[in-house]
């Protein structure tokens, strides 16, 4: 088929809302039979935006759960805004694509976007699997998972049989426990997002100067409530480099240093400027407890819950009055 030709079959595609048979065509080649053995690949790349780094590994395990389930092949690409075999690498399971193991051909290719947490009809029914099937998840189909298969996976085992820190996030992480004390500490997590006007968000506003200080001071006051009562520290992680600055000198509280960033706002970077999240989510795993603190007009995030399910340590959400 002429490239004219082609372009004119992506178009009608794109128009009618069939990005999933658009994104086959546009990234892969007219020609060959199908040559490559049928798996399920989870991406996370430039060609579909996804948001934090929570909903990109809540996909990634729901997606392994399901090759795990019906027993078929499992890979991960994750390539954008970094690499992350430069932060985890395989444990258990290796999920990296080996030479020459994926298709070129549109013949052996299928895309699955889920967004907008579609039904998880729309995996099972790729069964039984005759081609490599890329998807694009963010939701968390677990329970789902194991309802239909009669299974009982857990988030944290599945995570902890495809990752474990590289050699260099491990060195960085055990600088911090052995500062902290090892694994005797609590969390408590603040997610202000734009709030505190740190940095831009997608759609998110600062609040005017002083509803800011009124924020800053009411999410201290609750901070201040869990130091003077704990007999061990606190590590205290945030999106906001203006509350860490501010807790950072107060008694029995450790923040790890390094530059705040939301992964999906710096692309193309150094390591270093994405090993802060890293860090945070594996030190968060290591805690006694996590406690997820914030107002009413605050995100509720789910960063420090799924790093609570890794190891299956107590998790709670505290709102602040």
């Amino acid at each position: 088929m002429h490239s004219s030709g082609k372009r004119a079959i992506v178009r009608f595609l794109n128009a009618y809302g069939l990005k999933e048979y658009y994104m086959v065509l546009k990234y892969y080649k007219l020609y060959g039979k199908r040559t490559r053995a049928p798996m399920l690949i989870s991406v996370v790349d430039e060609r579909r935006k996804t948001k934090g780094l929570t909903d990109r590994f809540k996909g990634i395990v729901s997606v392994y759960a399901l090759a795990k389930a019906q027993g078929v092949p499992f890979r991960c690409i994750f390539n954008h805004p970094m690499e992350l075999t430069g932060f985890l690498v395989p444990n258990a399971y290796d999920w990296i694509p080996k030479p020459g193991e994926l298709s070129e051909s549109v013949w052996d290719i299928r895309f699955r976007i889920m967004s907008k947490q579609p039904p998880l009809s729309r995996l099972t029914k790729l069964f039984p699997l005759k081609k490599q099937v890329y998807i694009y998840a963010k939701v968390d189909y677990l329970d789902k998972i194991n309802k239909k298969y009669n299974t009982s996976y857990q988030w944290g085992t599945l995570f902890n049989e495809l990752f474990k820190p590289t050699s260099v996030l491990e060195e960085r992480l055990q600088v911090h426990l052995s500062e902290i004390g090892n694994t005797n500490y609590i969390a408590s997590v603040f997610r202000f997002q734009a709030l505190l006007g740190d940095f831009k968000e997608y759609h998110f506003k600062p609040l005017p100067a002083a509803e800011q200080q009124q924020l800053l001071e009411r999410n201290l006051r609750a901070l201040r409530q869990i130091t003077e009562q704990s007999k061990v520290p606190v590590l205290v992680t945030s999106d906001s480099a203006t509350f860490l600055s501010a807790v950072s000198s107060l008694a029995n509280v450790y923040v790890i240093p390094g530059k705040v960033v939301h992964i999906d706002n710096v692309a193309d970077a150094e390591n270093e400027v994405y090993m802060k999240s890293f860090l945070d989510f594996l030190m968060l795993s290591r805690a006694q407890h996590i406690y997820s603190i914030g107002t009413a007009n605050m995100y509720r995030t789910d960063f420090p819950a799924y790093a609570a399910k890794i190891n299956n340590i107590p998790f709670e959400r505290i709102l602040v009055e």
